[in-house]
């Protein structure tokens, strides 16, 4: 009798629980990161996205705009009354917050009961104070990218208002203590199996207050732009400006308005300010008395897909933000060609290189604002060297395309996953043995 060779089966995807607060393409950079990486993570995982605000448009069934078709399984878990209340509340915010994540344990919880997590992941909000829970669940732990523990350097709180810099000397003084002290944060990295820190100086930063050695991985990432082409040496065409962002004080839009005020008569420039906030009308007064409002261009803020455009106008991006864990505009700005004038602290020096960037030292007031008028009026005047810088842009904004995340994303994870299983065995092994062992690692 002939036997006929049987299909083999495919292994069964592994699970992963994906937290973040809202999971979102267009709503805003913290909930496009997690629509991006449960996307990505699709690719291998089966994967549950726990969330507190799902998209839009999402209307409890499956769709382009909600959920992949590769399996991402939303599982929404929406803000009660309490939490609604207290997150709309000065001072409240965090523990409305908190509240969600004891709640969002316990949904994790029963969904673990009911068929295993390999791994469970928390991405968002990217700031350290709130950990999430997820860390009591009995699977490997993913915690990160981290973000949110550098302060507004102080030589800068005079180009802020006497509030603005006071809530800047609080949120600073709460940090400092927070980070160090705060118990549910110090268990939450003790109990990651990998601890991912946003950018250099947050790595610092979680190593030396909680004796963790994080791994430096960007929260955010870019999709490539189809036909980016490099800006033209030409330069019969003003200088032409981006700067995006919310418009709050820490934002630290006057930097560039008064380097713009300090450029020769002869450097032309068109500059359009893309964003909403409290500090709007103080800023166009500014750039009225500075003599530089009729070259500005204030055009709120467009939806996710209607801000492209304005990115694939600009030569520059000019980022002047005094506290900013990274900056999902400068990823989008280098994929569509733009330079990069930009303070070179915190996140942005990461990102930022001498060939797709002009760097600003972030030293003081005095100092970034001639930086500001230095690399622009060098570009107006010098389209060769703005040309080679674009089309170095273009290249640098591939190095974070969120593919290359995930690939990282995928070592991270294999590195969790080893971690507990080493854990696992170090704990069958008798005491003595295990001492032992640890000697040979450490001598080998």
């Amino acid at each position: 009798m002939r036997m006929t060779p049987s299909t083999p089966e495919l292994a069964p995807r592994r699970r992963l629980l994906i937290t973040a607060y809202h999971y979102d393409r267009l709503y805003s950079m913290e909930s496009r990161l997690s629509w991006q990486r449960a996307e990505q993570a699709a690719l291998e995982y089966d994967v549950t996205m726990l969330c507190a605000r799902a998209p839009m448009d999402w209307d409890g069934r499956k769709s382009e705009a909600s959920a992949s078709s590769r399996g991402v399984r939303l599982e929404l878990l929406p803000l009660n009354w309490l939490e609604r209340r207290l997150m709309r509340t000065p001072g409240m915010y965090y523990i409305g917050y908190r509240m969600w994540h004891r709640r969002a344990l316990r949904r994790a919880q029963g969904l673990h009961r009911e068929q295993r997590f390999a791994l469970v992941h928390h991405v968002s909000f990217c700031g350290y104070r709130e950990p999430s829970e997820m860390w009591r669940l009995d699977a490997p732990f993913v915690w990160g990218p981290v973000g949110g523990t550098q302060p507004l350097p102080s030589a800068f709180l005079g180009e802020l208002s006497t509030l603005d810099a006071l809530r800047e000397r609080i949120r600073a003084a709460v940090d400092a203590i927070q980070i160090r002290f705060d118990r549910r944060v110090r268990r939450a990295a003790q109990h990651a199996k990998c601890l991912l820190a946003a950018n250099q100086a947050v790595a610092a930063d979680l190593a030396r207050a909680l004796q963790v050695k994080p791994i430096v991985q960007l929260e955010t990432g870019v999709e490539p732009i189809a036909g980016a082409q490099p800006r033209s040496a030409d330069g019969a065409q003003p200088l032409r400006i981006l700067w995006s962002g919310r418009l709050q004080a820490w934002k630290g839009l006057s930097l560039l308005l008064k380097g713009l005020a300090a450029l020769p008569a002869d450097v032309r420039y068109e500059v359009r300010i893309m964003g909403q906030g409290p500090c709007e009308a103080r800023w166009r007064q500014l750039a009225e008395q500075l003599g530089v409002a009729a070259n500005i261009q204030w055009i709120g803020w467009p939806d996710y897909d209607g801000q492209l455009p304005h990115y694939q106008w600009a030569d520059v991006f000019a980022f002047t933000s005094l506290r900013d864990t990274s900056g999902t505009g400068l990823l989008e700005a280098l994929a569509a060609g733009a330079v990069i004038v930009g303070l070179d602290h915190q996140g942005a020096a990461d990102v930022m290189t001498g060939n797709c960037a002009i760097p600003v030292v972030a030293d003081s007031p005095t100092t970034a604002i001639e930086g500001f008028r230095w690399a622009i009026a060098r570009l107006a005047n010098d389209r060769q060297l703005l040309a080679e810088l674009s089309a170095h842009a273009i290249e640098r904004a591939r190095e974070f395309t969120w593919e290359r995340q995930w690939n990282v994303t995928q070592e991270i994870y294999t590195q969790a996953q080893r971690r507990t299983a080493a854990t696992a065995t170090e704990a069958a092994i008798p005491e003595p043995l295990v001492r032992e062992l640890q000697l040979v690692e450490t001598f080998s």
